[in-house]
């Protein structure tokens, strides 16, 4: 009986711990089963919140690194102007110092010739003395009767030589004070010229007060930019995190709304579907012609450095004589320059142009800087996307976003760097755009593309010919800049061609110049 009631016993307990194990194992089962954390309107409003404000930082920063590009192309050419302007000062001052060391020579040659008449008396004065001595030494040798008998005529000798001796010294001090004349004028010359090296010597040129200044500001403006562009790349990676993470929380929040109304209809009350949200789009005026019956339209695309190019080209009156239509643009619009800093503006508005001009009218584009850049991309993009034929595209010293010629010559991911023959780091990047980069291709709806550029001076922030990189090696080597040559469909025509205008800091206003006198010659049968 006792045995039969300690095994009931045990058997209860045990029916008690299975028991607890199996809420335990259920338990945990529920802890592994719960579903993450739900994502609220709110999660995706501040993760958007996030990512409009490193937009809008990123866009303060972009205008303020365009501001900054301006004032250190800005600084580069005062620096130059001032360079040129101190070294013009200086040589007045080094014809100043080379007639000061043709005189410090000839004083030299003034002193050796003193000191030449001196030794001259000093050597006679020598003589004079070892006379006197051995006159003196011979009498003394004589005996008492013989000096008696020579005294006067040894009297007569040693006041002889006296009086030589005085004559000689009374020459000698007028050549001693005339030495030490000539000793302290070459001092105060030689004194004259060594400060006066130091103020024209270029090797110290940079510390004119004048250069200085533009120096340091210069330095103040290029430290500013290179630090914009680390925190651009910080902000870059921060939002495309950002992105991401938006993408994943959308995903999860439309998951979480599609589970609730999935509950909702289960229950029998369905959830009423949200109203739609009509798009928001955005839309520039469109543009009207005044009549479309011209045979020619001839667009002429300013860029940032130079507004008007048509106080250059003088081409409105000439193309206008031949019945064809002059249309007149900024690179970034068709409203003055006033639009924003890209070519979208223009771009949307040529779209609205070229479909309005008949099909068999004829497209001129001619673009400068900027312009060209925008004329390129209208002619290859908007042109080629609306199945038009361009006759004729010329560009001079075209270049692209951030003045940068990568920019336009290739289709680079962004924009590249600008290069800095200070900052080999800065330069790589540069280099790495262009190599990552395909070239951009002039397609075969332009009929003959016309290209002339320089690579002489600023216009171009790429302007150099070679820039200080790094290898693979991490050794500082040349490497070459982004090209003005643009690859060519098969069937376009193509006259592409680099001019040499010596270093001229206007290179790029002295090509728009220099092609004033040509463009005429060429839009003739464009034009009839």
């Amino acid at each position: 009986m006792v045995r039969l009631t300690l095994s009931h016993q045990v058997n209860a307990v045990l029916a008690v711990l299975g028991k607890r194990t199996v809420a335990i194992l259920a338990v945990a089962a529920a802890l592994t089963t719960l579903p993450a954390q739900a994502v609220t309107r709110t999660d995706l409003d501040n993760t958007q919140a996030q990512i409009q404000t490193l937009n809008q930082s990123l866009r303060a920063s972009e205008a303020r690194i365009a501001a900054l590009e301006k004032d250190i192309w800005t600084f580069d050419r005062q620096i130059q102007d001032t360079r040129k302007q101190v070294r013009e000062e200086r040589l007045a001052g080094r014809k100043q110092v080379f007639d000061a060391r043709r005189e410090l020579k000839r004083q030299e040659f003034e002193i050796e010739r003193i000191e030449k008449d001196i030794a001259v008396v000093d050597a006679d004065i020598d003589v004079v003395n070892r006379n006197i001595a051995r006159d003196k030494q011979r009498f003394a040798e004589l005996n008492v009767l013989k000096q008696s008998l020579e005294e006067g005529e040894f009297k007569k000798r040693q006041d002889e030589s006296a009086r030589q001796l005085t004559l000689l010294n009374d020459k000698k001090a007028p050549l001693v004070d005339e030495l030490s004349k000539a000793q302290s004028s070459k001092s105060r010359l030689q004194e004259l010229v060594t400060s006066m090296e130091g103020e024209v010597d270029d090797s110290s040129l940079d510390n004119d007060p004048r250069l200085a200044a533009l120096l340091q500001k210069r330095d103040r403006a290029s430290t500013e930019l290179v630090n914009l562009r680390n925190q651009n790349r910080n902000d870059r990676g921060r939002v495309a995190r950002l992105q991401d993470e938006l993408r994943t929380l959308n995903a999860r929040y439309k998951q979480e709304q599609l589970a609730q109304q999935a509950r909702l209809a289960a229950a029998a009350k369905p959830a009423p579907k949200p109203a739609p949200v009509a798009p928001v789009t955005t839309s520039t005026p469109a543009v009207t012609l005044d009549r479309t019956d011209y045979g020619s339209y001839v667009f002429v695309i300013s860029g940032d450095q130079e507004p008007d190019i048509e106080q250059t080209l003088h081409l409105k009156n000439w193309v206008e004589s031949y019945g064809a239509k002059y249309i007149q643009a900024s690179w970034n619009g068709f409203n003055n320059g006033n639009g924003p800093r890209s070519t979208a503006g223009f771009k949307e508005a040529f779209r609205s142009y070229i479909r309005q001009i008949p099909k068999d009218a004829k497209i001129v584009l001619i673009g400068h800087g900027l312009g060209g850049g925008a004329a390129i991309e209208a002619a290859t993009v908007v042109a080629f996307s609306e199945s038009r034929t361009i006759d004729f595209l010329a560009v001079l010293d075209p270049i692209g976003e951030q003045n940068l010629r990568a920019n336009i010559v290739y289709k680079t991911d962004g924009a590249c760097a600008r290069p800095d023959t200070k900052d080999e780091m800065t330069n790589f990047d540069y280099v790495a755009c262009i190599k990552s980069a395909q070239k951009r291709m002039i397609t075969g709806n332009i009929k003959y593309f016309y290209n002339r550029w320089q690579k002489d001076a600023q216009g171009p922030l790429d302007y150099q010919r070679q820039i200080p990189s790094l290898d693979s090696n991490g050794k500082v080597v040349n490497v070459p800049t982004a090209t003005g040559r643009f690859e060519i469909a098969e069937n376009t025509g193509a006259d592409q061609k680099r001019l040499f205008f010596a270093g001229d800091k206007n290179a790029h206003r002295l090509l728009l110049t220099e092609e004033a006198k040509q463009l005429p010659k060429l839009l003739v049968q464009h034009l009839r």
